[in-house]
């Protein structure tokens, strides 16, 4: 295994680097300095090709940053619940289960590993009994491959408060959260105007892989319901939700300095005869890019870049960047084929491959790719309200080209909610793990 602290800005050595492994009998360290913003981060493993077993076997957990605004123990300057029993971890995980009640994992792979199961802090289906007051929760979805469009069956609004990286400028009220593999959310629920005995369901419409599914050939199961609230007899205890979250903290602004440069990166599959046979980015694989420095990015540290994900898949796809938070600029659809056309235009790879391209054919050129502005669709969408935060894990939509704003360092730019400034290699990926597990993952190194 190799732990990694999701959404931790740390030194290399301990991140969690896919072959920084340990087994049984043998001690890691970690140093996690935990110098940046009040946050819901999580941890995992992260140990190369068997990332999904590892966290369908146990090893996912909750790791909570507190500040000034947002102390250990409550009495913070907001006046949020903290702590128990007012402010809850809310864990998602959906799963498959044996005949014999064991946890399923494929013996090969699996496209997505989508379970018929909700799983909400280790438990099936659970009920939590809550008071007629505000609730704080601090939700992570650790599923290996779901995504979730979470709402209230008593259409009640949540309050999303804080994203990956910290607390947003303002609460967003929503009907709906959408949450994809690695993203959390930091969310008020008030019961105070529920009434006792009363049963509220957190239900979920997502279709899985998101947003299509895969048709027939890939048919999963859908899982409408995740757990369930009952409310307590007693009084109403209603509480003020603060209207400005950042009190000791600058308000988030988008980032003013231009970027040094800009970076095209693809997510791309190969199908054939009906069948998934591998996910990539920029059509490279892990071991090619651990052996080759020009296949891999290498920005350098404390500058501002560009980063453009283009999504030529027909699945949205979690990207989660190590080390450092990023703003999301906007999204953008393409024309995807004329895009393809133009990629394969670039011509051949021109460095030694390990592997033959499934199919014998060829693949494109691997960076850099068009710049997909030509091909663009439309308007480009700036990010919803309650992405207008710091985030380290973005869904990638299909058919579309996603660019984040992303600084490398502390030093990079004012007011961000990280203190360090590292080099060495870091890794991203999707975080869709049954894609994570099969090549979807790529390094990238932070240079002086």
């Amino acid at each position: 295994m190799s732990l990694h602290l999701h959404g931790s800005n740390t030194e290399p050595q301990s991140d969690g680097y896919p072959t920084d492994t340990f087994t049984p009998g043998q001690t890691y360290v970690y140093n996690f300095n935990n110098n940046q913003e009040a946050s819901t981060l999580w941890y995992h493993d992260h140990a190369l090709g068997i990332t999904g077993l590892n966290v369908l076997a146990g090893l996912a957990g909750v790791y909570l940053i507190r500040d000034i605004d947002d102390p250990i123990g409550g009495n913070g300057p907001l006046n949020l619940p903290s702590g128990e029993p007012y402010e809850i971890p809310l864990v998602l995980q959906d799963r498959k289960f044996n005949p014999d009640g064991s946890i399923y994992h494929p013996k090969g792979w699996e496209s997505e590993l989508i379970g018929d199961v909700a799983t909400v802090n280790g438990k099936a289906w659970p009920n939590l009994k809550v008071d007629r007051t505000l609730y704080r929760f601090r939700i992570v979805n650790g599923s290996s491959d779901r995504t979730y469009n979470l709402k209230l069956s008593s259409k009640q609004p949540i309050i999303q408060i804080g994203t990956d990286g910290g607390m947003l400028n303002a609460p967003v009220p929503l009907s709906s959260l959408l949450l994809s593999p690695g993203e959390r959310a930091d969310v008020l629920i008030d019961f105070s105007k529920n009434l006792p005995g009363e049963k509220i369901v957190i239900q979920n419409d997502a279709v899985s892989p998101f947003p299509f599914g895969r048709g027939n050939f890939f048919p999963q199961p859908p899982l409408p319901e995740i757990m369930q609230f009952t409310v307590n007899a007693g009084a109403a205890a209603p509480k003020v939700i603060p209207q400005k979250l950042r009190l000791h903290k600058p308000l988030i602004k988008p980032i003013a300095i231009p970027p040094v440069r800009q970076r095209f990166l693809t997510l791309v599959e190969t199908i054939i005869e009906n069948k998934l046979v591998v996910v990539l980015q920029n059509y490279v694989y892990w071991d090619e890019a651990e052996q080759y420095p020009e296949l891999r990015e290498r920005p350098k540290v404390d500058t501002v870049e560009q980063w453009n994900i283009i999504n030529l898949q027909p699945v949205a796809h979690p990207i989660h960047l190590h080390l450092v938070f990023f703003q999301i600029l906007n999204r953008q659809k393409l024309d995807t084929a004329q895009y393809l056309r133009a990629y394969f235009a670039t011509g051949p790879r021109k460095v030694r491959m390990h592997h033959t391209p499934p199919g014998g054919s060829t693949v494109p050129a691997n960076y850099p790719p068009p710049d997909p502005a030509p091909f663009a669709i439309g308007p480009a969408r700036l990010p919803a309200p309650n992405e207008a935060g710091w985030k380290d894990t973005v869904l990638v939509y299909p058919g579309e080209v996603t660019r984040l704003i992303v600084p490398f360092g502390a030093q990079a730019a004012p007011n961000l909610p990280f203190g360090n400034s590292f080099t060495g290699r870091y890794v991203w990926h999707c975080h869709m793990i049954s894609h994570e597990d099969n090549e979807m993952m790529l390094p990238y190194e932070v240079v002086a």
